[in-house]
């Protein structure tokens, strides 16, 4: 019994110290309705979008965001963000202030 303890205590503590520091990563897509399809409303909803999925990503604390695609649909834009909290990610992404 004494093994048996001693194994689990032992277990857990090189759980607790050398657990990895694993970074979040969110994929989110932003949908905003279309007033019409010219260009200036679609510049307009894709800016909403972008505003959007930014204080959405600050909010969980994640400081790096991509864009990973847009979408113009006839009623709505689409704007996929890709967000995450590692500061080793390539150095093409954009940080936040």
């Amino acid at each position: 019994m004494r093994v048996v303890v001693w194994l689990v205590t032992l277990t857990l503590m090189l759980l607790a110290v050398g657990s990895p520091a694993w970074a979040r990563v969110v994929r989110m897509e932003t949908k905003v309705a279309l007033a019409d399809p010219s260009e200036p409303s679609v510049k307009q909803a894709l800016r909403e979008a972008f505003d959007i999925s930014v204080r959405g990503a600050l909010a969980m604390g994640l400081k790096r965001m991509r864009v990973d695609g847009a979408r113009v649909l006839p009623d709505a834009v689409i704007l996929a963000m890709v967000a995450t909290d590692d500061d080793d990610e390539g150095a093409e992404d954009v940080e936040t202030q």
